[in-house]
């Protein structure tokens, strides 16, 4: 089950890493789901250097914590799989223009995203990239952390 405390140790495990570890993570993540690196890198290709490489940095995290909460590594991501998740997204997010509702509740994506220093057409890409990769790995949304009070 992914949850704020899973979440929360997650993210205190990854930022303690030491840059040697992190660069050998990064590397071994990029091999062992290219299909998700390669979505990182066609839906912000458009963006500054600095936000795709939060990009990939979002999505390994992504990762990190649905490996924790399996306690095992994640199987490669099938590309159909990621095109499917997008499809489904994409369409989503249609709906919500057109005034098809909110979201159910603040989720894990909306909380990282909040988080991005980076205008909002980088927040948003970055926010389809890590709905869509969390759909396609099927991870549930937990309610994220609250730093205070709620952003409005």
């Amino acid at each position: 089950m992914i949850d704020r405390a899973l979440v929360d140790e997650v993210w205190r495990e990854v930022t303690a890493y030491p840059p040697g570890r992190q660069a050998a993570e990064a590397e071994e993540f990029l091999e062992r789901q290219p299909d998700a690196a390669a979505f990182c890198q066609a839906v912000t290709r458009e963006l500054d250097v600095a936000v795709q490489r939060a990009a990939i940095g979002l999505a390994f995290l992504i990762f990190k914590i649905r490996e924790a909460s399996l306690g095992a590594p994640v199987p490669p991501l099938a590309r159909s799989r990621i095109r499917e998740a997008y499809e489904a997204t994409t369409d989503w997010l249609e709906r919500r223009e057109e005034g098809g509702g909110e979201f159910p509740h603040r989720n894990l994506v909306q909380y990282l995203v909040e988080w991005v220093d980076a205008d909002e057409e980088a927040k948003a890409t970055l926010f389809l990239l890590l709905k869509t990769l969390s759909d396609a790995l099927d991870t549930p949304h937990p309610a994220s952390p609250q730093r205070g009070e709620e952003k409005r």
